[in-house]
């Protein structure tokens, strides 16, 4: 059980290779540094990129407490491996990531204070897997600004608690005020999640968040969903209904609903390290008011795979793109991406 409260409580929802750096434990006290780089060469609509693939470096402390107590900080910022830029200007090289404090302990649990993973996403982060994309339909890091914000992501100004019970988990989670952002300020949110692991491999799980803004209306998310996983497979399937939290055709949507479905087969019978994996988003609008209404739709279906390799990942995705504009009218390109990451 104290694995699992550790595991939730530093959670990185890295896919890949996990990789780290001991640089010190006297069994006490301990440091790791981890995190990964990497490029993703996209082609869509005739263009070719060469992209930044999300790298991170992470800092990990913790020191074991006599009293059975376990404290950790942890520290995690993105970088642009090489230089983006918006409108001209040259984006920031480094950002934040996650930075908290907790405190965590067999029976009692995990607490967290900072920026960390949220407890919505404990359970919604099943679908979002993939080795290159990733879930869109649940509004996780939609708002909004982005789901940092709106406490669905890595939340801002939070304060959590995880414990487990048994195959019982659950996360509770609090968001304090925040007034950095010019057009959404928030006075406070609060998350709860709950899920319970079967013994053949299948857990069922359920998150619901709301967040409440100054002179705006509320933010909420409602999930369930499943998963299975072994040694060979892995599968999940949520369903979402959102309240001010999802966008369609630049638009902040009243009401939506939300599907997600990923899998991922691994192929070492084949080839060591070497899988197949699958996924599929759909978002639509649901609000009942005509004039909150509209008719674009969210529709992706991937198809790829992924070779793994010591610390090095490899991977190819194909995105059929069917989302719909609010005329109705298709208006996604098919991408083709390949990547390669380094953990370290």
């Amino acid at each position: 059980m104290h694995k699992k409260i550790l595991a939730a409580a530093v959670a990185t929802a890295v896919a890949g290779p996990a990789m780290a750096v001991n640089v010190f434990d006297d069994g006490t006290s301990s440091l790791s540094i981890g995190g990964r780089v990497g490029v993703v060469a996209k082609n869509y609509d005739g263009e070719n990129t060469l992209n930044n693939d999300s790298a991170r470096i992470n800092f990990k402390f913790a020191h074991k407490f006599d009293s059975g107590w376990t404290g950790q900080g942890v520290a995690e910022w993105g970088f642009r491996a090489q230089d983006e830029y918006e409108n001209g200007e040259k984006k920031d090289t480094f950002f934040n990531r996650l930075g908290y404090v907790g405190l965590s302990h067999e029976e009692m649990g995990a607490f967290a204070a900072g920026k960390n993973w949220s407890v919505t996403y404990d359970v919604s982060g099943w679908t979002d897997s993939y080795a290159i994309g990733g879930g869109s339909a649940l509004g996780i890091y939609e708002g909004r600004e982005d789901g940092d914000i709106d406490g669905s992501a890595r939340a801002d100004d939070v304060i959590q608690y995880r414990n487990s019970f048994g195959g019982l988990n659950i996360g509770l989670q609090y968001q304090m005020e925040d007034h950095s952002v010019t057009n959404a300020q928030r006075d406070s949110g609060y998350g709860i999640s709950a899920s319970y692991d079967l013994a053949m491999g299948l857990s069922l799980g359920a998150a619901y968040s709301e967040t409440k803004y100054v002179d705006q209306d509320k933010s909420k998310s409602a999930t369930a969903g499943l998963k299975f996983e072994n040694e060979r497979l892995y599968l999940a399937a949520m369903y979402g209904e959102l309240t001010n939290k999802t966008k369609l055709a630049d638009k902040l949507n009243a009401k939506s609903k939300g599907i997600e479905l990923y899998g991922r087969l691994a192929m070492n019978n084949v080839l060591q390290g070497f899988s197949l994996e699958a996924g599929y988003n759909e978002l639509k609008d649901d609000s009942s008011a005509a004039v909150d209404q509209t008719e674009a739709t969210l529709k992706e279906t991937m198809i790829g795979a992924i070779y793994e390799t010591g610390p090095m990942q490899f991977a190819v995705e194909y995105a059929i793109d069917d989302s719909k504009n609010d005329a109705g009218k298709k208006n996604g390109d098919n991408t083709l991406s390949l990547q390669a990451r380094y953990f370290f």
